[in-house]
């Protein structure tokens, strides 16, 4: 690793270097991220029109055939989103893709509104009856789209040049007393770390310029503090990275990936289904406080 000092604002030890990208542990940023930080409006342009097309065509369909484990997850997770707010509310999905968080909201009773900039996402939505707005979260947005008890990003942050930007458009949508929830990939995450340092893996989730920003539990929860959230709940999803410790090399095999996805959905779905889902909690948690997981959760309350 190497000492580089880049342009205004970001400097810090480089991690790895993948097709002319850096990432580095940004010592002004409290996080991981890319360098150069690619063009916003080259990007808007691939989550409009190319992303659920040309990036991630199977997306609606593999969404499709795991509708029973979106609701499984997503109903856990909004109740305790609703045990935190103390009541239900209006909640804004930001980058609600396809759609299946927001549908599970509006079921329970939630008032839901999606933000979406990928066009065949915001279709397909539309065409289950979801409320949808056709645009990027940017400030004009913010300005008309009301406020909200409850602001949800999933997958967001790391495909942003500007993530504090969008937390603090966030800020400006959210009722008083409000909550954002966040869930990004856990990346440089200590299993990641074995496959590549000790097995000779290459770092297979440095994939610019789709991915700009990578975080942690803490580097999360430093962002969060530094723009007047206060954390108050985490969760983690599966440590996915443990099939390929088991020898499931779903990297380089789709088929293999789909597989060990669906080991993990037959576990979370017989823990629920059984009524045992505080023993998934429990497991989940104890896989937390080690530092595994392949998604870190924030739910953090907006300071007034």
């Amino acid at each position: 690793m190497s000492e580089r000092k880049c342009w205004i604002d970001h400097s810090g030890i480089v991690l790895d270097s993948v097709d002319g990208f850096d990432v580095i542990q940004c010592e002004s940023c409290g996080f991981k991220h890319i360098i150069p930080i690619p063009d916003e409006d080259a990007l808007e342009h691939i989550y409009k029109h190319e992303y659920h097309v040309k990036d991630k065509p199977l997306m609606l369909q593999h969404q499709l055939e795991d509708q029973d484990w979106h609701a499984a997850t997503n109903t856990a997770r909004l109740e305790t989103i609703e045990k935190l707010l103390g009541r239900k509310g209006s909640i804004l999905d930001v980058g609600s893709g396809n759609g299946f968080f927001l549908k599970q909201a509006v079921e329970q009773g939630w008032q839901a509104k999606g933000v979406e900039p990928a066009d065949k996402a915001v279709e397909y939505c539309r065409s289950i009856g979801l409320d949808v707005v056709h645009s990027v979260f940017d400030q004009e947005c913010a300005e008309t789209i009301g406020k909200f008890d409850v602001v949800y990003l999933w997958e967001v942050l790391e495909h942003l040049p500007d993530p504090a930007g969008l937390l603090n458009l966030c800020r400006q949508v959210l009722n008083r007393g409000g909550l954002v929830v966040v869930g990004v990939p856990n990346d440089y995450n200590k299993l990641q770390k074995i496959m590549v340092e000790d097995m000779d893996e290459k770092p297979w989730w440095v994939t610019p310029p789709h991915h700009i920003n990578f975080f942690n539990r803490n580097s999360l929860e430093l962002l969060l503090r530094r723009l007047d959230f206060e954390p108050l709940h985490h969760e983690i999803t599966f440590p996915m990275e443990l099939f390929l410790l088991m020898g499931k090399n779903y990297r380089q095999n789709p088929e293999l990936g789909r597989e060990c996805h669906a080991m993990r959905k037959e576990l979370e779905l017989n823990l629920t289904r059984t009524d045992n889902r505080d023993v998934l909690d429990k497991l989940y948690n104890s896989l937390s406080e080690a530092g595994f997981g392949r998604h870190t959760v924030i739910m953090a309350g907006k300071k007034d």
